[in-house]
């Protein structure tokens, strides 16, 4: 990593922080949660928590745009529901670094291979994965916890380009 690398993660932390802490179109402070999520195409993702009065046909509040006071500069947070899908994880400890997350991918795939467990992509193409980080940053290495995930098939099941397309591509329906 470089330091770019750390500068933006930490904007995108910081954008995903203030969203939570009131600067959303209704001014409301939701509950962080964990784990906080980063996917291999670099997106940091929270996960909302529906309030005990909030039904699936209330929305969430909306990011402040640019002309808003009170927008974040440090990134752009965007609103999305992430459908389910079926992973196989592996826990880990320490920092995530590019390089740890390469290596406990490439143990984790390893472990499917012998197993026999089909991942949920295209021959040929590149396993997406997302990694999942549940400590405050200030936690020492040997007692963070952390997991890589990846996506794997149902026995029998069959799925199509573009659902793994809309899942693990960055688009929303």
């Amino acid at each position: 990593y470089s330091v770019d690398d750390v500068a933006s993660g930490g904007a995108a932390f910081n954008a995903l922080a203030a969203y939570l802490f009131g600067a959303n179109d209704q001014g409301r402070s939701m509950e962080m949660t964990t784990p906080v999520t980063t996917t291999s195409l670099g997106e940091m993702r929270f996960y909302l928590k529906k309030d005990g009065g909030v039904t699936t046909d209330t929305p969430f509040p909306q990011p402040l745009n640019e002309e808003e006071e009170g927008f974040n500069d440090k990134g752009t947070v965007n609103i999305a529901e992430i459908p389910p899908s079926r992973l196989a994880v592996r826990r880990f400890p320490g920092f995530v670094t590019e390089g740890e997350v390469a290596r406990q991918k490439d143990a984790l795939l390893s472990s499917l291979a012998v197993d026999g467990i089909e991942v949920d992509v295209p021959h040929g193409a590149v396993v997406p994965h997302v990694v999942f980080q549940y400590n405050p940053p200030y936690t020492i290495p040997i007692v963070r916890r952390n997991e890589i995930a990846v996506p794997v098939r149902e026995p029998g099941a069959e799925v199509g380009a573009a659902d793994l397309e809309t899942e693990w591509g960055g688009t929303s329906k």
